[in-house]
């Protein structure tokens, strides 16, 4: 199941209080995070916000490729729309050095959390000061911009063969 809220906290804060599988989706985060806590700055329409939800008796030791594995699927889905990343490990896509994407992956108990933000719709004048040297978007990089919930599906579907249990 697919559920969408305008704004919320952050898609893995929400999906970890709601409790059930599923995909959660947000137009806007308050308190989007990376790896280690770093802040993702996540405006309405500028961008993908999602986490998925899914429990699992696998341990998180076979878990630890799934950044990367979740990294090369979102990689193929921005070569289909002509930019090329490259996966800077463990969780992020770059292009031209510059942050794309970020993966972020938790284990709770049986909960895994696979949260996928993707820079969208951002102009090099909507990204906040101190990330213009350091992050990029779809519209910067090609000059097309795209609905967040028509990704979803798009993404999804690169993501259906990995196997999580």
């Amino acid at each position: 199941m697919i559920r969408y809220v305008h704004s919320c906290g952050s898609t893995q804060d929400w999906a970890k209080s709601c409790g059930e599988e599923g995909i959660y989706v947000c137009g806007s985060q308050t308190k989007g995070r990376g790896k280690n806590g770093r802040i993702w700055v996540s405006p309405l329409g500028l961008g993908l916000y999602m986490t998925i939800l899914k429990f699992t008796d696998y341990p998180i030791k076979k878990l630890a490729n799934l950044p990367i594995t979740v990294a090369k699927k979102v990689k193929e889905w921005m070569a289909e729309k002509d930019v090329l990343a490259e996966i800077k490990e463990p969780n992020d896509l770059v292009v031209n050095g510059k942050k794309i994407s970020g993966i972020l992956v938790e284990k709770r108990g049986k909960r895994l959390l696979i949260g996928i933000g993707i820079n969208l719709n951002y102009s090099k004048e909507e990204l906040p000061y101190f990330l213009r040297e350091k992050a990029t978007s779809l519209f910067i990089e090609k000059g097309q911009r795209l609905n967040p919930l028509n990704t979803v599906p798009e993404i999804l579907w690169h993501l259906e063969d990995i196997k999580l249990y």
